[in-house]
């Protein structure tokens, strides 16, 4: 059996998730866009690993859908750093579905930064910026009013990254799963808050768009 991604991916038939209905009208002028960042997903990100072989049937609902929900978060016009980017969830998301936004994509391997230059690209997304770099070796150097992240760590590790990232007073969202409550805890026990310089999290249990599923949202401050 082959261990090359680009393999397993030729070797599956891909079948994609259904578009939900309601898809279309939720991301209005930008439906198309986003159409084509799921095409281009679900066929060139299987093939260079950026995707599981599963991740096609749940494209929507597990993925798009669900780093869509911050951008209730966001007001007009900001500026926004996502850490950890990867496949571009929920950073190209964003950056699609809210053109207004300035998106600094944050992301420490070269063949992900190349997938979310090239993607950028292939999208004409001109409010997008690729760093490549580790999100520690960014303290001191850049700062922002909202920093985003999904899957990068536990919420005490994330805040060592993350936290010096992030302006006074500025806002830090991250997507969470059912385990956030013990994170939140195992942070608590450790100081980890008090360390990072920023407030206690709101757990917000947020309906996800068109499915309605619950997505967790982890919202943070950073203490002036």
């Amino acid at each position: 059996m082959s261990s090359h991604p680009e393999d397993a991916a030729n070797s599956l038939e891909i079948h994609p998730e259904v578009e939900p209905e309601g898809v279309g009208s939720y991301f209005g002028f930008q439906r198309n866009a986003m159409r084509y960042f799921v095409e281009l997903l679900c066929h060139e990100g299987l093939e260079r690993g950026l995707v599981g072989p599963k991740e096609p049937a749940r494209i929507w609902s597990r993925h798009i859908l669900n780093c869509a929900v911050l951008s209730d978060f966001l007001p007009e016009c900001t500026s926004v750093a996502d850490v950890g980017s990867g496949a571009g969830l929920p950073g190209l998301v964003l950056a699609i579905a809210r053109p207004d936004l300035d998106v600094t994509l944050i992301e420490s391997m070269d063949k992900r930064c190349q997938w979310l230059e090239w993607v950028s690209a292939e999208l004409d997304l001109d409010n997008v910026r690729v760093l490549r770099a580790r999100a520690e070796d960014l303290h001191g150097k850049e700062r922002f009013p909202f920093v985003t992240a999904r899957a990068v760590g536990n919420l005490s590790t994330l805040l060592d990254w993350v936290a010096p990232l992030v302006r006074p007073k500025g806002t830090m969202l991250f997507l969470k799963g059912e385990s956030v409550a013990g994170e939140v805890e195992a942070a608590k026990q450790h100081n980890v808050f008090r360390k990072c310089h920023v407030t206690f999290p709101e757990i917000l249990e947020v309906a996800t768009p068109v499915t309605g599923e619950i997505t967790r949202v982890a919202r943070l401050t950073k203490h002036s």
